[in-house]
């Protein structure tokens, strides 16, 4: 099989892990200030929550997304599945995933891992 000339090859793809522990409804830091997340693949497991998120450009002073109408970003799911994420979470540079809204976090029964696809 040949190769498409260089002009056509697909980008490499980043995957960035990142994990929800038991007892816990945030997950660690995953640091995207060089790409653009495209995809969240959820875990094979899930205790029955929505995805919203908190962002930062520092690592350290986290703040929750809202759309232009203030309202908080919520984003369905299902285990084992890819969530397309709409959002340019590039431009901020550092996010995490939360286990439901900020009004009503929900902690996981396990750990939770995750990968960030950019």
């Amino acid at each position: 099989m040949s190769m498409p000339p260089p002009d056509t090859q697909t980008p490499p793809v980043t995957v960035i892990p990142t994990a929800i522990l038991a007892g816990e409804a945030l997950s660690a830091t995953v640091d995207v200030s060089g790409n653009d997340a495209a995809y969240v693949l959820m875990p094979g497991e899930w205790d029955d929550a929505a995805l919203t998120f908190q962002v930062s450009t520092d690592g350290i002073t986290f703040w929750d997304l809202c759309d232009e109408h203030g309202k908080e970003v919520v984003v369905t799911c299902k285990p084992a599945s890819a969530v397309i994420m709409h959002t340019n979470l590039k431009a901020v540079g550092f996010f995490r995933i939360r286990s439901g809204t900020s009004e009503a976090p929900i902690a996981q029964s396990e750990n939770r891992n995750f990968k960030i696809v950019c």
